[in-house]
């Protein structure tokens, strides 16, 4: 039997229960007002996946995605793996707001999803999950960093917008060093015994509310450097961590560290190659 590659399918063993604080209910009218009067395209530089995937492997810099889950804790709800707090709000929101030429991350959008309009989302049932992120876009001004390329947040998933893992792979190929932050122990020794001539190290992270134990996982990245005396320059750090992902990236950005958010990339990959199997 095939197993089930959706997203639905790496939930926690208990999810959390969505909850709304005042001011996601406040936005969700907002932003159904804004989408009914604002109901074009996002015009911004929005790459496809190819040209995300050769944009990050001529340049040394950090990758950093934002995709529905993301709006969300900005709208002020709770996500089935990240209860809202305002810190994370606002660190998502600076990480938007700080995005320039001179960034030391690249900021990923799901272009696939924003850059049509909202009768087109509302074919694909797509409307919900991304009319607060077209508010958010708008709100911070997406038009004023018009000559910034946004990457395509989907190009590591299985499905639409996905590529091929041979090209996904170069990301990591030129690097010694190996540094896996994930929930999945399981899924990590998939992925180690992968590239046997590698120098991995896996820091297991919780299934949920990972921004809650961020600061202690990121100590731990900084003491495997350490340690082991691991060069900058020849490693990359990968982490699928939720919302949290996106402020881990970006504190490891700033301190020179090569670090991709890689999202459902393990799982996905993971279950592709089971059912080819």
């Amino acid at each position: 039997m095939k197993n089930d590659i959706s997203i639905k399918s790496e939930r926690p063993a208990e999810p959390i229960k969505r909850k709304r604080t005042i001011r996601a209910k406040v936005l969700k009218r907002v932003a159904d007002i804004f989408n009914f009067f604002y109901r074009g395209p996002m015009i911004y530089n929005g790459l496809n996946s190819e040209e995300s995937i050769n944009l990050l492997l001529q340049n040394r810099k950090s990758l950093i995605r934002f995709g529905n889950g993301e709006s969300e804790i900005m709208a002020g709800f709770d996500m089935g793996t990240q209860r809202y707090h305002p810190e994370l709000r606002n660190s998502l929101i600076k990480i938007l707001n700080e995005y320039s030429e001179s960034s030391k991350y690249y900021l990923a959008l799901t272009n696939w999803n924003l850059k049509v309009d909202v009768k087109t989302l509302k074919k694909r049932k797509n409307y919900k999950i991304w009319r607060y992120m077209r508010y958010f876009l708008w709100y911070f001004d997406i038009h004023g960093k018009s000559k910034l390329p946004f990457l395509e947040t989907d190009m590591f998933r299985v499905g639409e917008a996905g590529l091929p893992n041979e090209l996904i792979e170069k990301l990591w190929l030129p690097y010694e060093y190996i540094i896996v932050i994930h929930n999945s122990e399981k899924y990590f020794n998939w992925f180690k015994s992968k590239y046997p001539s590698k120098t991995m190290f896996f820091i297991k992270i919780p299934d949920r509310d990972f921004f809650f134990v961020l600061e202690q996982k990121q100590r731990e990245i900084l003491d495997i450097f350490a340690k082991y005396d691991i060069p900058k320059n020849n490693s990359v750090i990968l982490v699928s961590a939720g919302p949290g992902a996106k402020v881990l990236c970006y504190n490891l950005s700033q301190m020179d560290f090569l670090c991709y958010d890689m999202g459902n990339y393990f799982h996905m990959r993971y279950r592709l190659e089971q059912n080819e199997t």
